[in-house]
């Protein structure tokens, strides 16, 4: 008898336990658990109410051996629904992707940046805008230039009078920081506080303002151990 079959039986028992005691009078089987007198010879005047609760006792009782004790099959003509297609699929560790593990190209540009986006029509155009909020700001342009370690690299900027000076240096071939200085006439005014990123950039950012004219420099030292590719953007604003 498997375990469904013994529960069911057990839950029979337990029934007619309960009926016994309602009714005041029960025997008892091979196994020690009581069951009503469902028939008594003694009985002169039946209750009818007993007797409908006892002919649905048995209906129950009936129905829950009958079902215990054959296995359940489905009906020959219901059909058996197809089961559920699975699909799996691998999807991409987060650690495979190369920006992540830090794996850059060695250039500044991304190849095809920007392919197939629309271009932006004129009246929506912030360049005007940009033009506007610099308009007070001279700049020597983007200067790139490869450094051996020990070189030095350096741009030049002439300043009429007092004005704000800002640079950046990035470089790629090393994440040790590398000296950035900003300097007046040969005096330095600022030092570049370094960064780094991936597993071989980093970079550097300073600013400073002067009081009066003359000659501003930004320049770029390789104090590291191999050589490395430098972009620097050096700014002065009229003040």
């Amino acid at each position: 008898m498997d375990t469904r079959t013994q529960g069911r039986l057990t839950a029979v028992r337990e029934l007619f336990r309960t009926y016994s005691r309602c009714l005041g009078s029960a025997s008892r089987d091979r196994t020690g658990v009581e069951f009503p007198i469902l028939f008594s010879r003694n009985t002169v005047a039946p209750n009818p109410i007993r007797r409908i609760g006892r002919l649905l006792l048995w209906v129950c009782v009936s129905a829950v051996i009958a079902t215990g004790c054959a296995p359940l099959k489905p009906p020959a003509h219901a059909p058996l629904k197809p089961s559920a297609q699975v699909e799996e699929m691998r999807q991409r560790s987060v650690t495979e992707d190369p920006a992540v593990r830090g794996d850059f190209q060695n250039d500044w540009l991304v190849p095809d940046a920007g392919a197939g986006l629309p271009h932006t029509p004129p009246e929506a155009s912030e360049i005007p805008e940009f033009f506007e909020l610099f308009e007070h700001t001279r700049t020597p342009g983007l200067v790139n230039a490869d450094l051996s370690p020990g070189a030095t690299h350096t741009v030049s900027l002439p300043v009429s009078g007092p004005s704000g000076l800002a640079g950046s240096a990035r470089w790629i071939g090393t994440v040790s920081p590398l000296t950035v200085t900003i300097a007046l006439d040969g005096s330095t005014l600022a030092t570049g506080t370094a960064y780094h990123y991936g597993r071989n950039r980093g970079g550097s950012y300073l600013r400073t303002q002067t009081t009066a004219g003359g000659l501003a420099t930004i320049s770029v030292t390789n104090s590291s151990d191999v050589t490395v590719k430098v972009s620097i953007v050096f700014m002065a604003t009229s003040l």
